[in-house]
């Protein structure tokens, strides 16, 4: 039986690839939900990683960590539906509409669709396989 988590070669970590994403990725919000994200290239054979980063304008830990549970939730649902080798960071702003899975599904796949990071299946066989 195969672990349902997010594996770790799926999550940013290194500073320097925060700051990277941070400073040279896209950047766009929806509701309540900002993405920084530098597209993949065909050429790195490697997965999407993703990252939440979150203030503590959002609330108290409770509220934070379920915002932060049911990005990397919706991010683990949507994964192989992004180009392989794109870099994703995520921050819910107060007021936003991260109220279930479904929502942020919705803004993520938004978000990637907005920039133009959604793809295929057949093209993101790489990403199956992780």
């Amino acid at each position: 039986m195969q672990p349902n988590g997010l594996p770790h070669q799926c999550r940013l970590h290194l500073k320097q690839d925060f700051k990277r994403v941070f400073q040279g990725g896209i950047k766009l919000q929806y509701k309540g939900v900002v993405m920084w994200a530098v597209p993949g290239d065909k050429k790195i054979n490697r997965p999407v990683r993703f990252a939440v980063v979150v203030s503590k304008k959002l609330g108290p830990a409770v509220q934070r960590n379920r915002a932060k549970r049911l990005l990397r939730e919706a991010f683990r649902l949507s994964r192989t539906q992004i180009i392989v080798g794109t870099d994703i960071i995520v921050s819910p702003r107060e007021g936003g509409q991260v109220s279930s899975v479904h929502a942020a599904q919705e803004a993520l796949k938004t978000l990637c669709g907005q920039a133009a990071l959604l793809t295929t299946s057949s093209e993101n066989t790489v990403q199956k396989n992780h």
